[in-house]
C-alpha cells in the first residue's frame, strides 16, 4: 500500500511517501515561510520525484495534534481535499508518537523518548515512549505539563532519555545543571512525516477514518479562545 503522509504540526513541514514498510521519498523544509506557501508544493514535488500522483496513492496519513493551531488545520485541510475526491482512507497520527515513530524506525536509540512540543507560559505538548530494538512501548498519554514536574518526573529513569521535538531545545535548555537526559541529533530531533508513512503503510491493525470524520488533537483551547474567555470574564 503507498501511503502519502504530512506533518505541519509547528514550523518545519514534512511530506512522506512509503510503499509497504519503504520509505520512498520525503521532503522537509525548516525555513521562515508559512505552510499555506510551502506544503503544496512539497507534496506535488515529492509526488512527481517518485513518478506517481494523487490516483496512485491508497491512503493517507496526518499528524493531528497536538502542535500549533494553524499548522495542524493546514495539514487536516490538505489531507482531506487530497482524500475526500476517491473516498481514500485516512490515517491520524499524535504529533507525539509520530516523533516516537521516526526515531524507533532509524535505529539509532534505545531508552526512553521524551517527546516535546512549546505550549508557551513555561509550558510543553509531552508524552513519553521506551524505545528498545525499535519497538515502542507508551509510557504516558499525550499531555499539557509544566516543565518542572516534567523534569522531576525524567530525573526518575535509570536509563537514557533523549529530547526529541520542537520543544526540546528549550527545554533543555531550562532545565540547569542537572542533565539527566540529551538531545536527539539535529537531524531527527523536530517533527517528520516519514515515520506515520511508514507505518500506516505496513500496520493492519491500524483504524482508518473517512475524511469527514479527520479532526484536530488539541490539548487546550487556542489563544484567541483563551483571550476572549478572559474578556467575557
Amino acid at each position: 500500500m503507498k501511503v502519502l503522509a504530512i506533518d505541519c504540526s509547528a514550523k518545519s513541514v514534512s511530506v512522506a511517501i512509503a510503499e509497504n514498510g519503504k520509505l520512498l521519498a520525503e521532503g522537509f523544509l525548516n525555513i521562515k515561510l508559512t505552510h499555506s506557501e510551502t506544503l503544496m508544493p512539497i507534496i506535488e514535488q515529492t509526488l512527481s520525484n517518485t513518478r506517481l500522483t494523487l490516483k496512485d496513492i491508497d491512503a493517507f496519513a496526518v499528524t493531528a495534534g497536538p502542535g500549533s493551531f494553524t499548522g495542524i488545520r493546514i495539514g487536516i485541510s490538505a489531507i482531506k481535499g487530497m482524500s475526500f475526491a476517491d473516498g481514500k482512507p485516512v490515517f491520524a497520527f499524535s504529533t507525539l508518537e509520530a516523533m516516537a515513530l521516526s526515531i524507533a524506525n532509524s535505529n539509532i536509540f534505545s531508552g526512553v523518548l521524551c517527546g516535546l512540543m512549546d505550549a508557551r507560559r513555561n509550558q510543553f505538548y509531552n508524552a513519553l515512549f521506551k524505545i528498545e530494538k525499535g519497538e515502542i512501548t507508551r509510557l504516558t498519554e499525550d499531555r499539557l505539563i509544566e516543565a518542572d514536574l516534567l523534569k522531576n518526573e525524567i530525573l526518575e529513569f535509570n536509563i537514557p532519555v533523549i529530547l526529541m521535538g520542537d520543544g526540546a531545545e528549550l527545554f533543555y535548555s531550562l532545565s540547569g545543571e542537572e542533565k539527566a537526559f540529551s538531545l536527539a541529533p539535529e537531524t531527527n530531533r523536530v517533527q517528520r512525516a516519514a515515520g506515520i508513512a511508514i507505518k500506516a503503510s505496513t500496520d493492519n491493525n491500524l483504524t482508518p477514518l473517512s475524511p469527514d470524520a479527520l479532526q484536530a488533537i488539541y490539548l487546550r483551547k487556542s489563544q484567541a479562545e483563551r483571550e476572549r474567555e478572559e474578556k467575557l470574564k
